[in-house]
């Protein structure tokens, strides 16, 4: 079995062909998903789908660091609060904080140092919040590993995820010496000829920190054949069966341990 532990189900390409998607996850063995907030709105509509999906689907809801980088700093609080509020409302399907973090490859040019600056402050604040409530912070990291480091070290996150791993091994291995309680996601760019450094990191990560995603509807993996070029949770599953032709264990132990990985970080019973 197989959990999507990042997708975004009501974006478009997706949303209208909900019980299509829903069918195509079974038929994958795609048995679990977490859908993503990554602002205000998307957050109500990741929660919408954990709701009508069931018992198999959960959410988080925060904002991500290109949507709020325009926003004011002194805005940000009131945001954090507002999406509490949705997070009140169904504690049982919120199981996460963001996504949130660092995304310098759309900085847009002169505005480079206030559009950081907000990102750094919609960073520290949901990672105050995501540690008053004890869930796990979801982070987004873009052209600014560095900066994503030290903003986990500053402001103490130790339970947390690197969606969509995009980075070498000696990033990884930092933050696996700053807490035993960081994983790493791998999405379609696992499967891509060019992602050597990621693949060689999969490869030396504990199969006990390894997780699983698609991020669709973008990054649709190698060899999958999406609608109109759209990635779907299905296709979490061309992920899975890359990773098991890096690593050493058995297929069957790859795919169980990632399966209880996905439950043991967001704390979802089995």
């Amino acid at each position: 079995m197989i959990f999507d532990t990042h997708s975004h189900a009501y974006w478009r390409g997706l949303e209208h062909r909900e019980d299509e998607v829903r069918a195509n996850m079974s038929a994958a063995g795609v048995c679990g998903s977490i859908q993503i907030g990554a602002d205000i709105e998307s957050s109500r509509l990741a929660l919408d789908v954990a709701t009508r999906w069931g018992a198999d689907t959960w959410c988080t809801v925060g904002i991500h660091p290109s949507d709020c980088q325009d926003t004011p700093i002194d805005s940000c609080e009131k945001i954090v609060r507002e999406l509490d509020r949705l997070r009140e409302n169904q504690r049982d399907k919120v199981v996460g904080i963001g996504e949130t973090g660092l995304d310098y490859y759309h900085l847009t040019p002169g505005k480079e140092v206030p559009q950081k600056k907000s990102q750094f402050a919609f960073f520290a604040a949901q990672a105050a919040w995501a540690r008053r409530l004890d869930l796990p912070l979801v982070i987004h990291t873009r052209d600014a590993a560095a900066d994503t480091v030290r903003v986990i070290k500053e402001n103490g996150v130790r339970r947390a995820v690197i969606h969509c791993f995009s980075e070498d091994a000696c990033f990884a291995e930092e933050l696996m010496n700053w807490s035993e309680e960081i994983y790493f996601s791998f999405s379609g760019i696992l499967t891509y000829k060019n992602a050597r450094a990621i693949q060689d990191t999969a490869v030396s990560l504990p199969l006990e920190r390894i997780l699983v995603e698609t991020d669709s509807p973008f990054l649709i993996p190698a060899g999958a054949h999406g609608e109109n070029g759209v990635n779907e949770p299905a296709f979490t599953r061309y992920v899975m069966d890359f990773l098991k032709t890096l690593r050493p264990e058995s297929p069957e132990i790859v795919e169980q341990t990632v399966w209880d990985n996905s439950h043991a970080f967001f704390r979802i019973p089995r």
